[in-house]
């Protein structure tokens, strides 16, 4: 090893106890874990063993008057004569006063790399400005090309870590892969850092146990995970924030009834906002969402006696103002038998009427009105989660703005399982990317976080419960939110499609059944199954309302009166006998035509 190097002898240390940040003197890299000279006389002087071990002469294409030497550089910046970095060793000419770093100097002319393996690369002499093949971005740097078939990449790209062992933004190792796994191309993959497109074809960091993809150009990110400590002390401190997803799609109604009470609380005087009392009657006469028949209150029961075919129709009971199941948490309903029409209890007697302005946190311009329209077809899409319904709604006649009382009744501020640090707040879409879902927030409302401003998500995907039951399948499903992994392709059980492992997606463990979460959720705010009977040259078809989703055998519907075509989820009414299919719109047609259509 060269006494120029240093003035003191060396010793070679392969055990031993160091800083975190102590580094080599040449390379500026950590000697943690790797065989490295010291010197006892002074302090914090390290060389790894390799660099000690750098030849102490070379010739190089860049200076080919003079050999170079290996020489310490002590002048303060003094940098390297091809790349521009601070130097303090250098392989130098001194009569030239020609300096070049060991990176340059030692660098292969020709690269056999993994990231293409059928040609050798060669190194250019000259920075180019260039579209990186792998990095895929545009920067002036020295290169590594291939003259075969003209692939060409940053030199920094070239010599980028195999393995990033510890991320602050991740809390696994990521691998260096150079191109995205087969058996993720099914799906767009999107960088875990600054949420953009991973092109299938472009080098990237990954890690496979979470299918999490980041750019090269992000791999350096210094954004830290917070730890669990640091997020369940900031819960701690904020007990009285609803923690998202609710636990069941029941918890939905219980925040309604929650919200409703503080609500005649908070604006008591301010509007028609109806008193919320613990006694109701047992008869409605004529109720503003159903007049043509009284409302008789019932008490929702199961008996342990009943089959299971009896209890469907109990289990079945749909509240046509919230759209929510009624169970026997909150047994009290009322009911038109005649016309399969009930309401909670709640939702009949104690909904406010009128929010007056300033009620409505999403929007506190206008006073909004109760409402619900007269057929059950007729859907109105809500102006917070942009989903539809034909429950009741809240409606802003100056701006013809609609909200479901769903939305109504949401809280300002909430907290998030996969952001429990930071409380989010409600806002309007913003046009960024959904962090939970990865679509874009283009309509509605979101809950986003003010703190770290890297986190928001839309209210329809806040919105979906953490377990819910479905019909096709016995067991209670589990919301899963990524990242998370599991091997293989997964279909949803309902609409057949490919499940993509990194959204929201329902899960049974015990039947390894996958659904996606809109398959599941999407038409909890449509009650289904109201019935009309249409005459079509003269010919009688008895149409119910049912949700329409493509499969891969099946993968549009088309209304039999116009013809139109129906994608992804829709809602279509469709006649149990013979097919016969109506769309929403041209239901509504044949409404107002004299004698056409009749409810059943």
């Amino acid at each position: 090893m060269s006494v120029y190097l240093h003035e003191h002898s060396l010793s070679l240390q392969e055990d031993f106890i160091l800083g975190e940040n102590a580094a080599c003197n040449i390379c500026k890299k950590r000697v943690l874990g790797s065989p490295t000279y010291t010197c006892v006389d002074c302090q914090n002087f390290y060389l790894h063993k390799s660099c000690a071990e750098f030849p102490q002469q070379i010739n190089h294409h860049k200076h080919t008057s003079h050999p170079l030497s290996l020489f310490p550089r002590s002048a303060d910046g003094c940098t390297c004569d091809i790349c521009g970095r601070d130097i303090k060793v250098s392989y130098a000419c001194v009569d030239c006063d020609f300096d070049v770093c060991v990176f340059c100097a030692l660098e292969p002319r020709v690269l056999h790399h993994q990231g293409h393996k059928e040609h050798a690369l060669t190194l250019m002499n000259k920075e180019s400005l260039f579209e990186c093949d792998a990095c895929q971005e545009e920067a002036k740097d020295s290169s590594y090309v291939c003259t075969t078939c003209e692939f060409w990449i940053h030199k920094s790209c070239a010599y980028s870590p195999l393995i990033i062992p510890s991320p602050t933004y991740h809390n696994h190792p990521l691998a260096l892969v150079y191109s995205v796994p087969d058996i993720h191309l099914f799906f767009s993959q999107y960088c875990g850092i600054c949420r953009r497109y991973v092109c299938p074809s472009y080098w990237v960091y990954y890690c496979h146990k979470c299918t999490y993809f980041v750019h090269m150009k992000c791999s350096t990110s210094t954004i830290s995970m917070v730890t669990e400590i640091e997020a369940d002390d900031d819960v701690d401190n904020q007990p009285d924030l609803v923690l998202f997803p609710l636990p069941s799609q029941e918890s939905i109604f219980d925040l309604l009834v929650t919200r409703c009470c503080e609500s005649e609380d908070n604006f008591k005087g301010k509007g028609e906002i109806m008193s919320i009392t613990s006694s109701d009657p047992h008869v409605i006469e004529k109720h503003w969402s159903h007049e043509i028949h009284p409302l008789q209150q019932l008490q929702f029961t199961i008996y342990e006696d009943d089959s299971d075919d009896s209890d469907d129709d109990r289990r079945g009971l749909i509240c046509n103002g919230c759209v929510q199941p009624i169970t026997v948490s909150y047994p009290s309903y009322y009911a038109c038998i005649q016309c399969g029409f009930f309401l909670h209890s709640l939702c009949a007697t104690k909904l406010p009427q009128n929010l007056p302005v300033g009620a409505l946190h999403v929007h506190p311009e206008h006073s909004l009105l109760l409402q619900m329209k007269d057929k059950f077809y007729d859907i109105v899409s809500c102006g917070v989660c942009k989903y539809s319904t034909n429950g009741f709604y809240y409606h802003c006649q100056d701006c013809d703005i609609c909200v479901d009382i769903r939305c109504a009744f949401l809280p300002a501020r909430i907290k998030y399982k996969s952001h429990k640090h930071h409380s989010l707040v409600q806002r309007p879409s913003s046009n960024s990317t959904c962090s939970v879902t990865r679509y874009k927030n283009k309509v509605g409302m979101e809950y986003a976080c003010e703190t770290c401003s890297n986190f928001q998500i839309h209210i329809s995907c806040a919105i979906v419960p953490s377990k819910m039951e479905h019909k096709y399948d016995v067991h209670p499903l589990t919301l899963k939110i990524p990242p998370f992994f599991f091997e293989g392709a997964f279909y949803c059980e309902i609409c057949e499609e490919r499940v993509n492992n990194q959204e929201l997606l329902y899960h049974c463990r015990e039947s390894e059944h996958s659904y996606h979460y809109y398959c599941g959720f999407l038409v909890s705010n449509i009650k289904l199954g109201g019935t009309i009977k249409v005459f079509i040259q003269g010919k009688p078809h008895t149409l119910a309302l049912v949700s329409k989703r493509p499969t891969r055998k099946k993968s549009t519907y088309t209304c039999s009166l116009c013809s139109g075509f129906y994608y992804n989820l829709c809602f279509i009414l469709e006649c149990d006998g013979c097919g016969f299919l109506a769309c929403l719109k041209c239901a509504q047609k044949l409404s107002r035509e004299s004698g056409q259509i009749a409810l059943l």
